[in-house]
C-alpha cells in the first residue's frame, strides 16, 4: 500500500520556514486507523494552522516587484487594509470542509486578479447608480470585455505586502438538510429533517480565515490612450472593497476593506530605495563617492545655503586628498565637481581661493593609475 507523504517522512509540524498553505491543503493528519475523522480533528487542524504566515522579507521584495510590474504597464498601485475579518476560497476541497487560496509560491492567502475583475464587475453592473442604463452597458464591455473583445483593462492578483495573521472561525449552518435535499422532498410531513424550522441542531463548522492584512491591488490599461479612464476604474475597486467586499462571508461583513494611502506611500518608498541600492551597487566606489557628493551639493543648492565651513566643503576637502589615486576620467569628475562647489559656495578669502585652486590643479596634475575610470 502506498501511504501518504504525511504517514512516512512528513514531520508532525510543519517547520519553521515552511510553506502554510502547502502544508494546510497537501498534509491533513487528523485521521484514525480508519480514516475517519475524529470529532475534533478539523477544529484542532484549524487552530495549530491560525498562525501569523508569510516571510517579511520574501513578501516585502515581492510587492516591491509587483508594483514594478503594475507601474511597468502604466498601472496604478494601491494598498488597502482589510477592516476585519477575510476569507477567499472556502468552497475549495479540504478535509476540514472549507479550503482557502494561497499563493503558491508566496505562502500567503491572496486574491486574485479575476477575482478583483469580478469583483469591479459586479459593483459596475449591479451597485453603481451614477450610470445610465446604456452608460452602464457601454462601460461594462470597454471595461470587461465580451465574448468579441478582451476588456480594456488588466486587473492584477492582490498581493500581501506583510505577513498575514491567520485566525480560527466557525460557521454554525442550522438548516443544512433543506440547503442539500429541500427540492427533493416528497412528503414534509415524513421529512422533518429536510424542512427549514428552527428545531434543526445548529452545526459547527470550523475554517480558517484572514484576521489582518494589507494587500497591494493593482490595474493598468491595455493600450495607452485608455489610461484617461483608468482613475474611474481604480474608483470603482476602491467603492467595491468599501461597499461589497472581496472573497466570502460578505453578507456577514467579511472582506471589507478600505484604502491605506500610508501603506501605500512606504511600499513605494521603499520600492525606490531598493532600486537606488541596485543601481549604486552597480559602480565603482569612485562612482560612488562622487554621485554621494553631488548629491550632497545638489542638497545645499536646494537650500539656498553657502556654508563655506560646512559638511559640503568637508567632503569635497577630504575627496579631493582621497582622489590623487583614482582613474583618471575619474580624477577629471572630481575636479570639476569641486570646481563647481567652491564656486558656488564663493568667499570673500583670497588665500582660500588659492588654496581651493591649487588642490583642483594637482589633482589633475596628479599621474594616471592605469586603471580605467568610467563616467559616473
Amino acid at each position: 500500500m502506498n501511504l501518504p507523504l504525511y504517514r512516512q517522512d512528513a514531520p508532525d509540524e510543519l517547520p519553521d520556514g515552511g510553506h502554510r498553505g502547502l502544508w494546510y491543503d497537501r498534509f491533513f493528519n487528523r485521521y484514525d486507523a480508519d480514516w475517519t475523522i475524529p470529532e475534533d480533528g478539523k477544529s484542532s487542524w484549524i487552530n495549530d494552522n491560525a498562525k501569523k504566515v508569510g516571510e517579511k522579507s520574501v513578501l516585502e521584495i515581492a510587492a516591491q516587484r509587483h508594483l514594478a510590474l503594475i507601474t511597468a504597464f502604466g498601472g496604478h498601485g494601491a494598498v488597502f487594509k482589510t477592516d476585519w475579518h477575510f476569507a477567499t476560497g472556502l468552497g475549495l476541497p479540504h478535509p476540514v470542509e472549507n479550503g482557502l487560496v494561497w499563493h503558491h509560491t508566496l505562502g500567503v492567502p491572496y486574491l486574485a486578479g479575476s477575482g478583483v475583475k469580478g469583483l469591479v464587475k459586479a459593483w459596475v453592473e449591479v451597485w453603481d447608480d451614477s450610470l445610465e442604463a446604456t452608460d452602464k452597458t457601454q462601460r461594462l464591455r470597454d471595461w470587461f470585455g465580451d465574448l468579441h473583445q478582451a476588456g480594456r483593462f488588466r486587473f492584477f492578483d492582490a498581493l500581501p505586502i506583510a505577513p498575514v495573521e491567520l485566525i480560527a472561525d466557525i460557521m454554525t449552518p442550522h438548516q443544512g438538510k433543506w440547503y442539500e435535499l429541500g427540492g427533493e422532498i416528497d412528503d414534509w410531513q415524513r421529512q422533518p429533517d429536510r424542512i427549514p424550522a428552527d428545531w434543526h441542531a445548529p452545526v459547527p463548522v470550523p475554517f480558517l480565515a484572514v484576521k489582518q492584512a494589507q494587500l497591494l491591488f493593482g490595474i493598468a490599461s491595455r493600450r495607452p490612450h485608455d489610461a484617461a479612464a483608468l482613475t474611474d476604474v481604480f474608483s470603482a475597486l476602491k467603492q467595491a472593497l468599501d461597499w461589497l467586499g472581496a472573497g466570502a462571508k460578505t453578507a456577514v461583513g467579511y472582506g471589507r476593506m478600505i484604502e491605506d494611502p500610508a501603506g501605500t506611500d512606504a511600499l513605494k518608498h521603499n520600492a525606490a530605495t531598493a532600486a537606488a541600492a541596485i543601481e549604486r551597487a552597480k559602480l565603482s566606489p569612485e562612482q560612488q563617492q562622487l554621485r554621494d557628493l553631488a548629491n550632497l551639493f545638489a542638497a545645499e543648492q536646494q537650500r539656498g545655503t553657502k556654508q563655506a565651513g560646512g559638511p559640503l566643503i568637508g567632503a569635497t576637502n577630504q575627496l579631493l586628498k582621497d582622489g590623487s589615486a583614482w582613474p583618471d576620467s575619474a580624477r577629471t569628475n572630481l575636479a570639476d565637481l569641486a570646481e563647481a562647489i567652491y564656486n558656488y559656495v564663493g568667499g570673500s578669502n583670497s588665500q582660500k581661493k588659492q588654496e581651493r585652486k591649487a588642490r583642483i590643479a594637482a589633482l589633475r596634475a596628479a599621474p594616471d593609475s592605469g586603471e580605467p575610470g568610467i563616467t559616473p
